[in-house]
């Protein structure tokens, strides 16, 4: 692997190579543990930022089309993808709501939202986006934090205290609306403080997702899940710990899982 990245920040560089990492050292592994195979395979990554996770499946041997709303990020994903694997990338500007798709094309292989689902503002419709995209005998592979986990608003996004601050995000309103004012006058990040309101309005949990998995017609093959989870590790140095023991302890999942990791495909119709 020989990236591109003499133009980029030290910033972008290291946030595409923890990225790569994650795919190779974490994501391609078990996906390949769940019977996923990447040799010819064609992967949709939807929401893949800067790429890196994209690269590393196409190491593997699949073709990768990674779909971005964000430009920046996109130009970040094009210069770093290493040479040896462009041939086997492409990456769109699209919104996930209209995927840039022909009804002859065909349909992906695998399709994965990392870390994306949390964000979609109307779930119930994403799901249902995402069940036309997927072909029989395709997978769909969804990782996201439970919002009432320790860190489910993605406070580390934050500059003060705060981003190391777990579960402030889930505060009932009467004292989110002075946490709100607090980051507004005083965290070095206040933009992102729409984006903890988004979070925040349209959460969701381990026990609502596999709701709305089971309401769509989907089946979740296999699950896996985080009380310290890989980014973690990869990012912050913390171990990682594994949390199925969880699974199906109603509350205790929600609050101490930081990482749900599902592989979902079409079920019996």
């Amino acid at each position: 692997m020989t990236p591109d990245m003499t133009d980029l920040s030290p910033q972008k560089r290291a946030y595409w190579e923890y990225q790569y990492r994650l795919g190779k050292e974490y994501l391609a592994p078990l996906l390949k543990e769940w019977g996923v195979a990447f040799s010819g395979a064609r992967v949709l990554d939807i929401g893949c930022g800067e790429g890196g996770v994209l690269c590393a499946l196409a190491e593997a041997g699949a073709h990768g089309l990674g779909l971005e709303i964000s430009p920046h990020r996109l130009a970040v994903a094009r210069q770093a993808a290493p040479a040896e694997q462009r041939q086997r990338l492409h990456f769109v500007a699209a919104d996930f709501f209209a995927p840039p798709f022909a009804e002859h094309q065909r349909l992906p292989d695998l399709i994965i939202l990392r870390d994306v689902f949390e964000h979609l503002p109307n779930k119930p419709l994403a799901v249902q986006k995402l069940k036309a995209l997927l072909a029989p005998g395709a997978k769909l592979f969804i990782t996201f934090p439970p919002f009432y986990a320790p860190f489910g608003g993605h406070q580390q996004m934050l500059k003060s205290f705060l981003r190391r601050t777990p579960y402030f995000h889930a505060a009932p309103e009467f004292l989110w609306k002075g946490i709100r004012r607090w980051i507004q006058r005083f965290d070095g990040n206040p933009k992102f403080l729409d984006e903890m309101e988004k979070l925040r309005r349209h959460r969701v949990s381990i026990r609502g997702f596999r709701k709305m998995i089971r309401a769509s017609g989907l089946r979740i093959c296999r699950e896996k899940f985080y009380i310290s989870r890989p980014s973690y590790h990869i990012r912050f140095g913390w171990p990682i710990i594994r949390g199925d023991f969880l699974r199906w302890v109603p509350v205790l999942r929600e609050v101490f899982i930081s990482g749900a990791f599902f592989l979902i495909e079409r079920g019996e119709e």
